[in-house]
């Protein structure tokens, strides 16, 4: 009778010690969170993404972050650069990094606007241009999401990459180009050409 109740009480206390632990980890609210990276500070397309505007903040992810930055990951964000405007306290996904070769290959082209909308170094353009003859006029879309490096005289000076750069320099000799300027956080434009009165009404009228 001894040696049965001494198995009984090794059972229960066996089976006492399983439902902690399981109750320690089940329960433990940082299971399943994960270390990731952040930005600390505002930093503009193209900024170099260095050691001081980082910080980890630990995340709860129950099937892992694919997309963002883990601690591990801190080899391969050397020498990464922005790849577009980042804000302060976001956490840092594949998609906001850029290779510094990627920023090797940036081109400065000054492109004359008249009558150009306010916007700052930062600022995306969408430029489009005017064609067709006095008569019949056309307003079609020449390129989307530039970024603007800086605001001069008469127009601006915009980044693109070494293949891009003769069509935008052939656009600022020969073509009329009118810029749009994007609001901040503003997702990509989808202007449409427009070469009649009528279409134009109708595509203004549309929300």
């Amino acid at each position: 009778m001894r040696y049965r109740n001494w198995i009984v009480a090794a059972v229960a206390l066996f089976l006492g010690v399983a439902v902690s632990a399981a109750l320690m980890v089940f329960g433990n609210p940082a299971r399943d969170k994960v270390d990731v990276y952040s930005i600390n500070r505002d930093l503009p397309a193209g900024a170099e993404i260095t050691p001081d505007v980082l910080r980890l903040v630990a995340v709860a992810f129950p099937d892992g972050g694919p997309q963002l930055f883990e601690s591990h990951d801190a080899p391969r964000l050397r020498g990464a650069h922005a790849a577009h405007d980042l804000l302060a306290g976001q956490l840092l996904q594949r998609g906001d990094v850029t290779s510094s070769a990627a920023q090797l290959d940036v081109r400065l082209v000054y492109v004359p606007v008249k009558d150009a909308p306010p916007a700052s170094p930062g600022s995306k353009l969408d430029l489009l241009v005017i064609t067709g003859t006095a008569d019949q006029p056309s307003v079609v879309p020449f390129a989307l999401g530039v970024e603007v490096r800086a605001v001069v005289n008469g127009g601006f000076v915009i980044a693109v990459s070494s293949r891009q750069a003769p069509a935008f320099v052939y656009a600022a000799e020969v073509m009329h180009l009118v810029a749009v300027v994007a609001s901040p956080g503003a997702p990509a434009g989808n202007e449409e050409p427009i070469d009649a009165p009528d279409q134009a009404l109708a595509t203004a009228g549309q929300p």
